[in-house]
Protein backbone atom coordinates (compact mmCIF):
# COMPACT_ATOMS: atom_id res chain seq x y z
CA UNK A 1 0.00 0.00 0.00
CA UNK A 2 2.91 2.52 1.15
CA UNK A 3 4.92 1.39 -1.79
CA UNK A 4 1.62 2.33 -4.24
CA UNK A 5 1.59 5.83 -2.97
CA UNK A 6 5.47 6.87 -2.86
CA UNK A 7 5.27 5.94 -6.83
CA UNK A 8 2.00 8.03 -6.85
CA UNK A 9 3.87 10.96 -5.10
CA UNK A 10 7.07 10.29 -7.81
CA UNK A 11 5.32 10.57 -10.86
CA UNK A 12 3.47 13.68 -9.70
CA UNK A 13 6.75 15.24 -8.91
CA UNK A 14 7.80 14.22 -11.68
CA UNK A 15 5.45 15.95 -14.05
CA UNK A 16 5.56 19.16 -11.71
CA UNK A 17 8.63 19.48 -12.66
CA UNK A 18 8.12 19.04 -16.33
CA UNK A 19 5.04 21.91 -15.86
CA UNK A 20 7.59 24.38 -14.27
CA UNK A 21 10.24 23.12 -17.43
CA UNK A 22 7.74 24.44 -19.65
CA UNK A 23 7.14 27.94 -17.97
CA UNK A 24 10.45 28.66 -18.80
CA UNK A 25 9.92 31.41 -21.83
CA UNK A 26 11.50 30.80 -24.86
CA UNK A 27 12.92 32.95 -26.32
CA UNK A 28 13.63 34.48 -22.96
CA UNK A 29 12.49 38.35 -23.12
CA UNK A 30 15.36 39.69 -21.65
CA UNK A 31 19.02 38.55 -22.05
CA UNK A 32 20.40 38.81 -18.50
CA UNK A 33 18.05 36.50 -17.02
CA UNK A 34 19.56 33.58 -19.34
CA UNK A 35 21.60 32.07 -16.16
CA UNK A 36 18.64 31.77 -14.06
CA UNK A 37 16.68 30.23 -17.08
CA UNK A 38 20.15 27.19 -17.28
CA UNK A 39 20.16 27.32 -13.33
CA UNK A 40 16.22 26.31 -12.91
CA UNK A 41 16.55 24.02 -15.93
CA UNK A 42 19.81 21.66 -14.53
CA UNK A 43 17.60 21.82 -11.29
CA UNK A 44 14.58 20.67 -12.93
CA UNK A 45 16.43 17.72 -14.70
CA UNK A 46 18.40 16.82 -11.87
CA UNK A 47 15.85 16.58 -9.75
CA UNK A 48 13.61 14.17 -12.48
CA UNK A 49 16.82 12.09 -12.67
CA UNK A 50 16.87 11.69 -9.23
CA UNK A 51 12.97 10.42 -9.21
CA UNK A 52 13.22 8.16 -11.88
CA UNK A 53 16.09 6.54 -10.05
CA UNK A 54 13.88 6.53 -6.61
CA UNK A 55 10.71 5.01 -8.78
CA UNK A 56 13.43 2.20 -10.26
CA UNK A 57 14.16 1.53 -7.08
CA UNK A 58 11.34 1.71 -5.08
CA UNK A 59 10.05 -1.30 -7.60
CA UNK A 60 13.01 -3.18 -6.20
CA UNK A 61 12.23 -3.25 -2.24
CA UNK A 62 10.08 -4.95 0.16
CA UNK A 63 6.73 -3.00 1.90
CA UNK A 64 8.47 -2.35 4.84
CA UNK A 65 11.66 -1.30 3.69
CA UNK A 66 11.23 2.22 2.07
CA UNK A 67 12.18 4.64 4.62
CA UNK A 68 15.41 6.29 2.60
CA UNK A 69 13.23 6.03 -0.56
CA UNK A 70 10.97 8.16 1.73
CA UNK A 71 13.65 10.84 2.57
CA UNK A 72 14.91 10.70 -1.14
CA UNK A 73 11.01 11.85 -1.97
CA UNK A 74 11.24 14.62 0.58
CA UNK A 75 14.30 15.98 -0.81
CA UNK A 76 13.83 16.02 -4.06
CA UNK A 77 9.67 18.12 -3.58
CA UNK A 78 11.54 20.50 -1.69
CA UNK A 79 13.89 21.33 -4.12
CA UNK A 80 11.04 21.53 -6.93
CA UNK A 81 9.05 23.89 -4.29
CA UNK A 82 12.22 26.13 -3.58
CA UNK A 83 13.10 26.61 -7.91
CA UNK A 84 9.16 26.74 -8.19
CA UNK A 85 9.21 29.38 -5.77
CA UNK A 86 12.62 31.17 -5.99
CA UNK A 87 12.81 30.90 -10.03
CA UNK A 88 10.53 30.34 -12.39
CA UNK A 89 8.25 33.03 -10.62
CA UNK A 90 11.09 34.98 -11.77
CA UNK A 91 11.26 34.04 -14.90
CA UNK A 92 7.77 33.42 -16.10
CA UNK A 93 7.06 37.24 -15.19
CA UNK A 94 8.66 39.18 -17.19
CA UNK A 95 8.02 42.56 -16.66
CA UNK A 96 9.49 45.67 -17.95
CA UNK A 97 10.69 46.60 -14.33
CA UNK A 98 12.60 42.89 -14.08
CA UNK A 99 14.06 43.98 -17.51
CA UNK A 100 15.06 47.02 -15.94
CA UNK A 101 16.53 46.19 -12.82
CA UNK A 102 18.36 42.75 -14.02
CA UNK A 103 20.15 45.05 -16.50
CA UNK A 104 20.98 47.57 -13.70
CA UNK A 105 22.52 44.65 -11.65
CA UNK A 106 24.49 43.40 -15.06
CA UNK A 107 25.85 46.33 -15.39
CA UNK A 108 26.69 46.97 -11.26
CA UNK A 109 28.34 43.25 -11.80
CA UNK A 110 30.55 44.66 -14.35
CA UNK A 111 30.95 48.17 -12.67
CA UNK A 112 32.71 46.26 -9.47
CA UNK A 113 34.50 43.58 -10.98
CA UNK A 114 32.57 40.93 -9.49
CA UNK A 115 34.20 37.85 -10.37
CA UNK A 116 30.65 35.67 -10.31
CA UNK A 117 27.70 35.28 -12.81
CA UNK A 118 25.19 38.40 -11.44
CA UNK A 119 22.61 37.42 -9.72
CA UNK A 120 18.66 37.64 -11.01
CA UNK A 121 15.99 39.97 -9.87
CA UNK A 122 12.81 39.46 -9.45
CA UNK A 123 10.39 41.76 -8.65
CA UNK A 124 7.85 40.02 -6.35
CA UNK A 125 8.95 40.50 -3.02
CA UNK A 126 6.39 41.18 0.05
CA UNK A 127 9.45 41.68 2.84
CA UNK A 128 12.12 43.89 1.40
CA UNK A 129 15.05 42.97 -0.04
CA UNK A 130 16.37 39.30 0.47
CA UNK A 131 18.81 37.06 -1.62
CA UNK A 132 18.32 33.16 -2.11
CA UNK A 133 21.33 31.07 -2.90
CA UNK A 134 19.31 28.09 -4.14
CA UNK A 135 18.45 29.89 -7.96
CA UNK A 136 21.17 32.82 -7.31
CA UNK A 137 17.90 35.41 -7.44
CA UNK A 138 17.66 39.14 -5.58
CA UNK A 139 14.08 39.56 -4.39
CA UNK A 140 13.04 43.25 -4.28
CA UNK A 141 9.27 44.62 -3.78
CA UNK A 142 7.23 45.33 -6.73
CA UNK A 143 7.78 49.44 -7.19
CA UNK A 144 11.58 49.33 -6.52
CA UNK A 145 12.14 50.33 -10.47
CA UNK A 146 10.70 53.63 -9.95
CA UNK A 147 13.27 54.96 -7.46
CA UNK A 148 16.74 55.55 -5.99
CA UNK A 149 17.59 55.47 -2.69
CA UNK A 150 17.02 52.09 -1.67
CA UNK A 151 19.10 50.44 -4.91
CA UNK A 152 22.55 50.60 -2.48
CA UNK A 153 20.56 47.27 -0.90
CA UNK A 154 21.45 45.55 -4.32
CA UNK A 155 25.05 45.72 -3.18
CA UNK A 156 23.98 44.21 -0.11
CA UNK A 157 22.50 41.20 -1.48
CA UNK A 158 25.25 40.73 -4.00
CA UNK A 159 27.30 40.36 -0.71
CA UNK A 160 25.36 37.79 0.18
CA UNK A 161 25.70 36.10 -2.91
CA UNK A 162 29.85 36.57 -2.72
CA UNK A 163 29.71 34.70 1.18
CA UNK A 164 27.79 31.73 -0.44
CA UNK A 165 30.57 31.31 -3.28
CA UNK A 166 33.47 32.13 -1.85
CA UNK A 167 34.27 28.41 -0.67
CA UNK A 168 34.38 27.22 -4.32
CA UNK A 169 35.48 30.12 -6.25
CA UNK A 170 39.24 30.66 -6.88
CA UNK A 171 39.23 34.23 -7.44
CA UNK A 172 37.66 34.41 -3.92
CA UNK A 173 40.03 32.89 -1.66
CA UNK A 174 41.74 36.42 -0.44
CA UNK A 175 37.71 37.21 0.15
CA UNK A 176 37.54 33.68 1.92
CA UNK A 177 40.70 34.10 4.12
CA UNK A 178 39.46 37.32 5.43
CA UNK A 179 36.55 35.64 6.95
CA UNK A 180 37.89 33.16 8.33
CA UNK A 181 40.68 35.38 9.82
CA UNK A 182 37.48 37.20 11.08
CA UNK A 183 35.91 34.44 12.66
CA UNK A 184 39.00 33.27 14.45
CA UNK A 185 39.31 36.96 15.45
CA UNK A 186 35.60 36.69 17.00
CA UNK A 187 36.34 33.33 18.59
CA UNK A 188 39.31 34.54 20.45
CA UNK A 189 38.44 37.68 21.77
CA UNK A 190 34.95 35.81 23.60
CA UNK A 191 36.70 33.48 24.50
CA UNK A 192 39.15 36.05 26.35
CA UNK A 193 36.08 37.39 27.75
CA UNK A 194 33.98 34.17 28.83
CA UNK A 195 37.52 33.40 30.46
CA UNK A 196 37.80 36.88 32.34
CA UNK A 197 33.98 36.87 33.15
CA UNK A 198 34.05 33.33 34.65
CA UNK A 199 36.84 34.54 37.03
CA UNK A 200 34.71 37.46 38.23
CA UNK A 201 32.26 37.42 40.75
CA UNK A 202 29.55 38.85 38.95
CA UNK A 203 25.85 37.96 37.79
CA UNK A 204 26.44 33.55 36.96
CA UNK A 205 24.45 34.78 33.70
CA UNK A 206 27.32 36.70 32.20
CA UNK A 207 29.25 33.95 30.98
CA UNK A 208 26.32 32.59 29.36
CA UNK A 209 25.08 35.47 27.54
CA UNK A 210 28.71 36.09 26.43
CA UNK A 211 28.81 32.40 25.08
CA UNK A 212 24.77 33.18 23.28
CA UNK A 213 26.70 36.46 21.94
CA UNK A 214 29.67 34.48 20.61
CA UNK A 215 27.06 32.10 19.09
CA UNK A 216 25.96 35.00 17.24
CA UNK A 217 28.29 36.58 15.67
CA UNK A 218 29.87 33.14 14.16
CA UNK A 219 26.20 32.19 12.88
CA UNK A 220 24.62 35.51 11.74
CA UNK A 221 26.26 38.39 12.49
CA UNK A 222 29.58 38.25 10.40
CA UNK A 223 27.43 37.42 7.40
CA UNK A 224 25.54 40.42 7.44
CA UNK A 225 28.65 42.44 8.46
CA UNK A 226 30.43 41.25 5.91
CA UNK A 227 27.45 41.97 3.33
CA UNK A 228 27.19 45.79 4.67
CA UNK A 229 31.36 46.50 4.32
CA UNK A 230 30.81 44.89 0.57
CA UNK A 231 28.31 47.33 -0.24
CA UNK A 232 30.03 50.02 1.90
CA UNK A 233 33.47 48.95 0.01
CA UNK A 234 32.17 48.81 -3.62
CA UNK A 235 29.45 51.74 -3.24
CA UNK A 236 30.65 54.27 -1.32
CA UNK A 237 28.63 55.93 1.69
CA UNK A 238 25.22 55.63 -0.52
CA UNK A 239 24.81 52.86 1.13
CA UNK A 240 25.39 53.90 4.87
CA UNK A 241 22.26 56.10 4.31
CA UNK A 242 20.00 54.07 2.72
CA UNK A 243 20.61 51.98 5.90
CA UNK A 244 19.91 54.94 8.02
CA UNK A 245 16.82 55.76 5.33
CA UNK A 246 15.17 52.21 5.89
CA UNK A 247 16.02 51.79 9.74
CA UNK A 248 13.78 55.23 9.95
CA UNK A 249 11.08 53.78 8.61
CA UNK A 250 11.28 50.50 9.92
CA UNK A 251 13.78 50.26 13.35
CA UNK A 252 11.94 49.58 16.22
CA UNK A 253 14.53 49.45 18.60
CA UNK A 254 18.08 50.72 17.30
CA UNK A 255 19.69 48.83 20.16
CA UNK A 256 17.72 45.14 19.66
CA UNK A 257 18.97 42.64 21.97
CA UNK A 258 18.68 39.57 23.37
CA UNK A 259 20.58 37.44 25.83
CA UNK A 260 18.90 34.54 24.94
CA UNK A 261 17.34 34.59 21.53
CA UNK A 262 19.12 34.02 18.40
CA UNK A 263 18.82 37.32 16.17
CA UNK A 264 19.48 37.08 12.52
CA UNK A 265 20.56 40.81 12.36
CA UNK A 266 23.00 42.67 14.58
CA UNK A 267 21.75 45.71 15.68
CA UNK A 268 20.79 49.20 13.66
CA UNK A 269 22.90 50.63 16.00
CA UNK A 270 26.01 48.09 15.85
CA UNK A 271 25.08 48.38 11.77
CA UNK A 272 25.47 52.11 11.77
CA UNK A 273 28.64 52.47 13.29
CA UNK A 274 30.47 49.69 11.56
CA UNK A 275 29.68 51.16 8.51
CA UNK A 276 31.19 54.38 10.02
CA UNK A 277 34.44 52.67 10.90
CA UNK A 278 34.27 51.06 7.47
CA UNK A 279 33.92 54.65 5.86
CA UNK A 280 36.58 56.28 7.78
CA UNK A 281 39.05 53.60 6.20
CA UNK A 282 38.05 54.13 3.28
CA UNK A 283 38.62 57.98 3.76
CA UNK A 284 35.19 59.20 3.74
CA UNK A 285 35.52 60.94 7.04
CA UNK A 286 33.43 63.84 6.66
CA UNK A 287 30.73 61.60 5.63
CA UNK A 288 31.21 58.95 7.96
CA UNK A 289 30.53 62.11 10.48
CA UNK A 290 27.36 63.52 8.71
CA UNK A 291 25.87 60.51 9.11
CA UNK A 292 27.08 59.45 12.77
CA UNK A 293 25.40 62.99 13.38
CA UNK A 294 22.17 62.30 11.45
CA UNK A 295 21.61 58.81 12.99
CA UNK A 296 21.87 59.96 17.11
CA UNK A 297 19.72 62.18 16.15
CA UNK A 298 16.93 60.68 14.98
CA UNK A 299 14.36 59.58 17.59
CA UNK A 300 14.04 56.15 17.82
CA UNK A 301 18.24 56.32 18.68
CA UNK A 302 17.70 59.71 21.11
CA UNK A 303 14.80 57.89 22.79
CA UNK A 304 16.04 54.10 23.50
CA UNK A 305 18.87 53.21 25.39
CA UNK A 306 20.40 49.61 25.33
CA UNK A 307 20.44 46.77 28.06
CA UNK A 308 23.29 46.80 30.23
CA UNK A 309 24.77 43.23 28.72
CA UNK A 310 24.75 45.26 24.90
CA UNK A 311 28.42 46.23 25.69
CA UNK A 312 29.76 42.70 25.65
CA UNK A 313 27.97 42.51 22.20
CA UNK A 314 29.55 45.04 19.62
CA UNK A 315 33.05 46.24 20.81
CA UNK A 316 34.65 48.57 19.24
CA UNK A 317 38.01 47.46 18.75
CA UNK A 318 36.96 43.78 17.89
CA UNK A 319 34.71 45.64 14.94
CA UNK A 320 37.57 47.93 13.77
CA UNK A 321 39.78 44.76 12.76
CA UNK A 322 36.82 43.35 11.10
CA UNK A 323 36.44 46.02 8.73
CA UNK A 324 40.12 46.04 8.36
CA UNK A 325 40.46 42.42 7.23
CA UNK A 326 37.35 42.69 4.82
CA UNK A 327 38.25 45.67 3.20
CA UNK A 328 42.07 44.05 2.91
CA UNK A 329 40.00 40.69 1.48
CA UNK A 330 38.29 42.63 -1.36
CA UNK A 331 40.88 44.80 -2.54
CA UNK A 332 42.98 41.76 -2.99
CA UNK A 333 40.20 39.57 -4.83
CA UNK A 334 40.29 42.80 -7.27
CA UNK A 335 37.23 44.01 -6.38
CA UNK A 336 36.65 47.86 -7.63
CA UNK A 337 36.65 49.56 -4.11
CA UNK A 338 35.24 53.29 -3.75
CA UNK A 339 37.63 56.14 -3.39
CA UNK A 340 36.43 60.24 -3.20
CA UNK A 341 38.74 60.21 -6.58
CA UNK A 342 36.64 57.76 -8.19
CA UNK A 343 33.58 59.91 -7.05
CA UNK A 344 34.74 62.82 -8.14
CA UNK A 345 35.46 62.30 -11.57
CA UNK A 346 33.05 62.62 -14.09
CA UNK A 347 30.90 58.85 -15.41
CA UNK A 348 27.76 58.94 -16.78
CA UNK A 349 27.58 55.21 -17.21
CA UNK A 350 28.54 54.83 -13.27
CA UNK A 351 26.11 53.04 -11.26
CA UNK A 352 28.32 53.84 -8.23
CA UNK A 353 28.74 57.63 -8.88
CA UNK A 354 24.81 57.74 -9.74
CA UNK A 355 23.79 56.43 -6.57
CA UNK A 356 25.90 58.73 -4.64
CA UNK A 357 25.00 61.71 -6.68
CA UNK A 358 21.30 60.73 -5.76
CA UNK A 359 21.81 60.82 -2.06
CA UNK A 360 23.82 63.96 -2.20
CA UNK A 361 21.22 65.14 -3.83
CA UNK A 362 18.29 64.38 -1.35
CA UNK A 363 20.13 65.71 0.73
CA UNK A 364 20.86 69.32 -0.59
CA UNK A 365 17.61 69.85 -2.27
CA UNK A 366 14.93 67.72 -0.91
CA UNK A 367 11.79 69.29 -2.46
CA UNK A 368 13.75 69.02 -6.11
CA UNK A 369 14.98 65.33 -5.98
CA UNK A 370 11.56 63.76 -7.05
CA UNK A 371 11.42 65.25 -10.28
CA UNK A 372 15.36 64.89 -10.62
CA UNK A 373 14.68 60.87 -9.81
CA UNK A 374 12.14 60.68 -12.01
CA UNK A 375 14.09 62.25 -14.94
CA UNK A 376 17.40 60.39 -14.11
CA UNK A 377 15.44 57.08 -14.28
CA UNK A 378 13.68 57.46 -17.58
CA UNK A 379 17.27 58.16 -19.04
CA UNK A 380 19.05 55.08 -17.36
CA UNK A 381 16.37 53.49 -18.86
CA UNK A 382 16.54 54.25 -22.27
CA UNK A 383 20.65 53.96 -22.03
CA UNK A 384 19.65 50.15 -21.60
CA UNK A 385 17.18 50.15 -24.61
CA UNK A 386 19.99 52.15 -26.51
CA UNK A 387 22.62 49.37 -25.26
CA UNK A 388 20.36 46.70 -26.68
CA UNK A 389 19.55 48.33 -29.67
CA UNK A 390 23.49 48.30 -31.14
CA UNK A 391 24.36 44.84 -29.63
CA UNK A 392 21.07 43.73 -31.52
Amino acid sequence: MMKGYFKAIILEQIDRGLCLKKLIPHPLKYAELSSLADRCGRIIDDTIEQLKFLLEELGKREENDTRDIFRGIRRSAQNIELVEYFGISALYYQTPEIGYLNKLVFRIHQEINLPLTPPSVACISTKYYYFHPFTNVVFVPVGESSFLLHLPDLFHEIGHEVLFNMENELRLKKVNDSYFMAIQRITGYYQELLTKKMRETGPPTIPMIVAHIHSQWKTYWINEFFSDLFALYTLGAAYAWSHLHLATKKSENAYEFSPILPQSHPSDDSRMRMLAIGLNKLGFKDEAASILFKWNNMPFVVNTQPVVEYQYAYPNDLMNEIAELFLTGLKESQFSIVSSEKLEKPNPDSIVNLLNEAWNLFWDCPDKFREWEENTIQKLKASFELIVAKVS
